[in-house]
């Protein structure tokens, strides 16, 4: 019984780590600037998978995600990043004229804007939404302050995990950062069905 938990758990380990893998071959196919976002939901996708119906064909899964969601997620992934840059670029600027109470500002909206574009990322593949509806999801997103301290908590902890065990989560920290927020974006979509079911 003991042995069985814990090959189910190395089992687990080794799927996180091939999922790893994957994630920085898919990056690297794509030239970093082409395969970082297809890689990101195609990972966590897979990362979905494997906690609601495992025992599944992993590369294929990875695969058949990046193909068929590549451009999509491209086109969403830099609009996304399109907002973080200027929120980047403004915390910059002001910073360098030393108006400290405006950069600071500033950085408080581009802790914001990164949290909601990974809060969202994965909800704006899934449903094929138009750019206003992208923006909407996003404004809406920033209300949910709770989810915001979920996300940080968990990656927080994988960050402070791989800076303690570099030599063990350095080969899955990324599938498990990726898996963390699937999980974050999922209740953000319980949140938004709940929402509509209230009205």
């Amino acid at each position: 019984m003991i042995f069985t938990k814990i090959m189910e758990i190395f089992e687990w380990i080794m799927h996180f780590v091939y999922l790893n893998v994957l994630f920085v071959a898919g990056t690297l196919i794509g030239g970093v600037v082409l395969g970082f976002f297809p890689a990101c939901y195609a990972a966590i996708s897979v990362s979905h998978r494997l906690v609601t119906e495992p025992g599944f064909g992993i590369t294929k899964a990875f695969t058949r995600a990046y193909k068929q969601n590549f451009w999509k997620s491209l086109r969403t992934g830099y609009l996304l990043f399109l907002v973080v840059l200027i929120a980047v670029s403004n915390f910059l600027f002001w910073r360098q004229l030393n108006q400290m109470f405006i950069s600071w500002l500033w950085f408080s909206i581009l802790i914001s804007t990164t949290l909601g574009s990974m809060l969202i990322f994965p909800v704006t593949i899934d449903n094929d939404l138009t750019v206003k509806e992208v923006g909407r999801l996003f404004f809406y997103s920033l209300s949910q302050l709770h989810l915001y301290m979920v996300l940080i908590l968990g990656l927080g902890v994988i960050y402070i995990a791989t800076l303690l065990m570099p030599g063990i989560f350095i080969f899955f920290a990324g599938s498990l950062s990726l898996t963390w927020v699937m999980f974050t974006s999922y209740l953000f979509v319980r949140k938004i069905q709940k929402v509509r079911a209230q009205k």
